[in-house]
């Protein structure tokens, strides 16, 4: 058999389905992945996550060749257009049969679906694995049937359900034939610069992520539960990315952390559990933007918010999207974005929610930028996360409960470190100031541009006569 295999955000050779399945020793096996600027581009991928799915791209190029296996690049802009890209490669080179491991947004359902009946329309095969989930998504249901949309009751399920056979990891494939591919790459991983963030901060390769991930559960594991809500430490995984991207497994993720838990991973060390609680989130967001499809298409989850009056004011927007709203917590949190390329959590969620309620910004705006900024920008878990702080999601915070972004900074940034990490017209404030200063300007800071309480009633009210016509 001479075999395809068709990568996207699972850059990696260990525990892989849909390359094991390809890899029969006798089989001669070729891997292509697809650029699609166009359809990237109407994604709002950040150029930041472009060049880090690049350089993860190499390093998986030189681990399948260790394999006898050749990656292609192939361009194609649109997504549409990918199962004709994908058949005539398939033609071109004799190719039987095509694997893949599936992604769940709707433009990628469609896709694959598409690309599936292609190849079966001309007699060869498609085969398609899911990597991402433990559980497939639409096997998890209520005891009425229905899906999930709150994630306590998911999860107590997941671990209902979940047979420990379910987490055997697949080892790398034995070497396959040789594979002779005369076709030449269309596009060149190798020289893409269009981010300017610090590639350091992200190193790649699929060996190094594995230790880096091993060292965080074995050092800071047991802490991780307490250390994570403060973004000055260093006590997050930092695995987002990569989990994106498909260098590791969520479930080689899960096995690590049962390697650091006595083979638990719902009870023992409370940091460690937490970790897999996080783990279980960016699962149940994939079951969520598969069972209910509009997520993806900019609707709510709860319908009745669809009509919230928001203000969107411009001048706030360009503010909140510059960190130039005058509280110092939110434009820290934006400008570590914006240099970084990524966010702490505790941050996302109190900007998120400082715009969508303190300005009255409709929750996409702010959605759509994370993304075009974002290393680890994820439909699913991106979507599900503005969704929450907005209060129109699944397991939403409540309209009525509001993050006071100074009381935030004040509990989790205590001394200011991080504030004055991003925001370095506030470095020589005091440990009080730095949270609220008294004479921004003075500072070459900028005024607050809306008052904290005032704003925070007025999205009630807004919130609230909304439920009460519904």
């Amino acid at each position: 058999m001479r075999n395809l295999v068709w990568f996207r955000n699972d850059l990696r050779v260990y525990d892989n389905p849909a390359l094991d399945a390809a890899c029969n020793p006798n089989n001669e096996v070729v891997a292509v992945y697809i650029v699609s600027e166009s359809q990237w581009d109407e994604h709002n991928d950040s150029v930041n996550k472009i060049s880090f799915w690049f350089r993860c791209l190499v390093e998986l190029e030189k681990e399948l060749k260790k394999i006898n296996i050749p990656l292609i690049i192939l361009k194609s802009d649109f997504y549409k257009d990918h199962p004709k890209k994908l058949l005539e490669f398939s033609t071109e080179n004799n190719l039987d049969n095509i694997f893949f491991n599936i992604e769940y947004p709707v433009n990628e359902r469609k896709r694959d679906e598409e690309v599936t009946q292609a190849f079966e329309n001309q007699n060869k095969g498609a085969f398609s694995f899911h990597d991402q989930v433990i559980h497939k998504p639409g096997t998890l249901k209520t005891k009425a049937g229905g899906d999930f949309s709150v994630y306590s009751p998911f999860k107590r399920c997941w671990f209902a359900e979940l047979d420990y056979a379910m987490l055997e990891e697949i080892p790398i494939p034995s070497p396959v034939s040789q594979i002779n591919i005369s076709h030449q790459n269309e596009f060149d991983i190798h020289n893409y610069d269009k981010s300017k963030i610090n590639q350091d901060l992200w190193p790649v390769g699929e060996t190094n992520v594995q230790t880096m991930i091993s060292n965080f559960l074995e050092k800071k594991g047991t802490l991780y539960k307490t250390d994570r809500n403060f973004p000055s430490m260093k006590a997050t995984s930092m695995a987002s990315p990569y989990l994106n991207t498909g260098v590791v497994s969520p479930k080689w993720c899960l096995n690590q952390s049962r390697n650091f838990n006595y083979d638990a991973l719902d009870e023992g060390d409370k940091g460690i559990v937490h970790w897999v609680s996080e783990i279980l989130w960016r699962e149940f967001y994939r079951h969520i933007i598969f069972n209910y499809p509009r997520v993806s298409k900019g609707k709510p989850f709860q319908m009745r918010y669809e009509n919230i009056p928001w203000e969107n004011n411009p001048e706030f927007i360009e503010a909140w999207k510059n960190g130039r709203t005058g509280i110092p917590i939110v434009d820290a949190g934006i400008r570590q974005m914006i240099e970084t390329g990524w966010m702490h959590n505790r941050l996302r969620m109190i900007v998120a929610m400082f715009l969508s309620k303190n300005l009255l910004v409709d929750w996409k705006i702010g959605e759509e930028f994370f993304m075009k900024h974002l290393i680890d920008g994820d439909i699913a878990s991106n979507n599900g996360g503005w969704q929450w702080s907005a209060s129109t999601g699944t397991d939403a915070a409540p309209y009525f409960r509001i993050m006071n972004p100074e009381t935030q900074s004040l509990r989790f940034d205590e001394t200011g470190e991080y504030i004055r990490r991003y925001v370095k017209e506030l470095r020589d404030c005091s440990n009080k100031e730095v949270h609220m200063p008294s004479n921004p300007k003075d500072l070459g800071y900028v005024e607050p541009i809306v008052d904290l309480k005032t704003s925070r009633q007025k999205a009630i009210d807004v919130f609230g006569s909304l439920k009460k016509e519904n």
